[in-house]
Formats: C-alpha cells, structure tokens, sequence
C-alpha cells in the first residue's frame, strides 16, 4: 500500500484550486450563454481531512453494491451513472471508489470503451483499479486513466445517455424579464406574410454587428408561463417555448439595423414578435456523478413539459442553483415532507409522518438561481415542492 498512499497523498493538496463549468449568463436567468467561467473555492479543513482519508483508505465494503463485479469491461452505450450503479449502492459516491481529486472529478478524459476496471478489496475497504490484482505492481493500487480525442469510439463515456438530456442543453429553456425586453426579434415578414416556415426569410432587429455574423444561427422561441419558487413564490423565470432555428443571411443594413434572417428549422409557426437567443454550441455531459460538498435544501419548482407530475427519465427544475453551490453532475436525493395526519387509533391524536425520500436527480445545467436535474430514480411521482437535498 505504499504507493498507493504515495501517489495519492497529493489528493488533498489539490484541492485548494479546482474548476467546474459554469453557464454565463448576461441578463438571462437560464438558457443564453454556455460560456465556461472558471472559480476558485476555498476547501475547509474538515474537507481536506475526508479528502485525505477517502484517497488513502477507499470505502467500505457495506458500501458496495450486493452484485458488485470483480471487474468489468466497459461497453459502448454505458455511462457513469450505470456502471456506478453496478459497483455501489450510493452512484453517487463513485469519486470516493475511483479516488479522484477535484480536478479528476471533472476530467470528462476518465473512463472509455474497452478499458477494465478491477474492484480491489483490502481489510475491509475497496478500491478501483485500472491495474489488474495478482500481476506485476499488484501490491499497488494506480488510478490513471489515458487521455483520448473524443472523435469516435474512443471518446470517453457520458455520465448519462445524450439522448435523455440533450433537447435541454441546446434550447432556450427560462429567460427572465430583463431577457423578454433585450432579445433580439422578428419585426417583419415580406409579402405581408403571417408566418414563416423553413426556408422563408424574415427581418429582425436587436442583433448587434458583432453578433451578425453571416451564417450565425440563432433560436427562435417565445415565452409561456413564469416558473415561480414554490416557496416564496418570486418569479425565477419564464419558460421558453422553443420554436425553430434562424440563420443570419444578411447583417444588420439601414438606420434601424435590419438583420436578414432565413428559417433553417422550423417546429412551430414563427412570426412578427418572435424572439431571438443565440445558439449555443452542443454540451457533452461528463461529469463524474457526485454528491454536492455543500449542503442543498431546494425544491422542486417545475416538472418539465407542462405535467403535474413526473417520474423517472423526467426533467426538473430546481429553485436553486449556482449560487447556492450546485454543479454539473451533482446528484440531489428528492423527497416529500410527510407531513402531519390523525392517529385514528389512539382519539385522532395528531402526529407527524417520517419524510418520503423516493428518488435521485443528476443535475446537468447549473445557472445563478436555478437549475436542471435529469430524474434517474424514483419510486413516487414527483411534485412541484418536494425537495432535493444533498444525499447522505
């Protein structure tokens, strides 16, 4: 164990200074800009003494899952998510088995197609391993990952299948007021037209210049209801119903700076009033599923696509978001306050119920005051207000 200790002892001394991605926004609460933003957090010494204990002594066996594989070998199609589900009960505490530090926590370069991973299980404790036990070196337990491109088969695996989320990583999803007023629009159709569908020109206003690129794409949507805290009832935002796609195929001309644009997607109907937000490059998914160092009690403010109610595979949205210290690839546990009933066998004496903890979210789109979590487990339906907390 020697090396092990050795390679690793470093595990806490690079916790000072860590990234993690980050929307920027300008004036918009979610859904304008996927610019990364770098942050630096200050790590308590708590932290750093979990941190040192977790890469030196792995996790408990108890804590494994009761099929846990010796080994297994990584397929195409799998996630983060599903192969955390074979090796622990707790997904969530896949960076405690892999040992990572926070900048290996957001390597999306971690785990590919072809690769082995051998469970290693000492005095009590378990560990991954990319090195085969009983070989050469199998005194020592070496985390290292090859760095790949991520151009065909050789990419790295998502934390999650694209398909469940992707929609919600390249649309507008709630804009706030400020957004409503500033957004570029559709002022006018040629030929007196009402609508426009692919193919067909328009003319808007509110681009910039340097915003106008020729070929630059824009979406197209409009706002529909105002996504409120359940608790406060404060306005977070206004759900964006996503509409089509616009390119730019003339810059801004005249003295009101006409934009020319042309509908090169087209899922409803747009016309004069239709708003502008530019597109945002496709996000990859990879961040290692984890638990949130900071204690989240948030809520539940939308079920996604105007339901009551939700369930697995659903996406929510949450009253909070960067500023409270939620990241890409946190996981939230969600639950329903169990509230208070009569005792019908003893005179209906009031008494209060255990909460209902019922599920898991994987949060995926992070914005200052609120944020997206892909619903992976749940055993009741969802609710507007129900909580997500950070799980123990």
């Amino acid at each position: 164990m020697r090396d092990l200790t050795k390679e690793q002892a470093a595990f806490g001394r690079k916790l000072h200074a860590f990234t993690f991605a980050m929307l920027s926004v300008a004036g918009v609460t979610a859904g304008l800009s996927t610019a990364v933003q770098a942050a630096e957090r200050t790590v308590t010494p708590t932290q750093q003494a979990e941190a040192d204990r977790v890469a030196q002594q792995g996790i408990p066996v108890a804590d494994l899952a009761k099929d846990a594989p010796s080994q297994y070998t990584v397929s195409r199609g799998d996630t983060l998510w599903g192969i955390s589900g074979r090796f622990l009960r707790q997904p969530w505490r896949w960076p405690d088995l892999w040992g990572m530090n926070k900048q290996q926590v957001r390597n999306p370069h971690l785990i590919y197609p072809g690769q082995v991973l051998y469970l290693v299980q000492r005095d009590g404790r378990a560990f991954l391993s990319t090195t085969a036990p009983g070989g050469a070196g199998s005194d020592t337990v070496r985390l290292s990952p090859r760095v790949r491109g991520d151009e065909g088969d050789g990419g790295a695996i998502l934390s999650f299948n694209a398909k469940d989320i992707e929609p919600f990583l390249i649309r507008p999803l709630v804009v706030d007021e400020g957004t409503l007023a500033t957004s570029a629009r559709v002022v006018a159709l040629p030929e007196s037209r009402v609508y426009m569908g692919r193919g067909e020109s328009a003319y808007a206003r509110g681009i910039s210049p340097e915003d106008a690129r020729l070929g630059s794409d824009w979406q197209a949507f409009r706002p529909v209801t105002p996504v409120r805290d359940p608790i406060t009832q404060k306005v977070l935002g206004y759900e964006a119903e996503y509409q089509g796609n616009l390119r730019v195929t003339h810059g801004p001309e005249g003295p009101d700076a006409v934009t020319t644009v042309e509908a090169t997607q087209a899922q409803q109907e747009m016309g004069i009033g239709t708003l502008m937000l530019p597109q945002p490059p496709r996000e990859l998914v990879r961040y290692v599923p984890r638990a949130p160092e900071a204690e989240i009690d948030a809520r539940v403010a939308k079920v996604y696509g105007g339901v009551q109610y939700g369930g697995a595979k659903q996406v929510v949205v949450l009253n909070v978001g960067g500023n409270a210290g939620l990241e890409p690839g946190h996981v939230v546990a969600l639950s329903r306050d169990g509230g208070r009933v009569p005792d019908r066998t003893e005179n209906n004496r009031t008494i209060t119920l255990p909460d209902d903890r019922y599920g898991l979210a994987f949060v995926f789109r992070v914005f200052p005051g609120l944020s997206y979590a892909l619903v992976t487990d749940a055993s009741n339906t969802i609710m507007v207000g129900d909580r997500a907390q950070t799980p123990h």
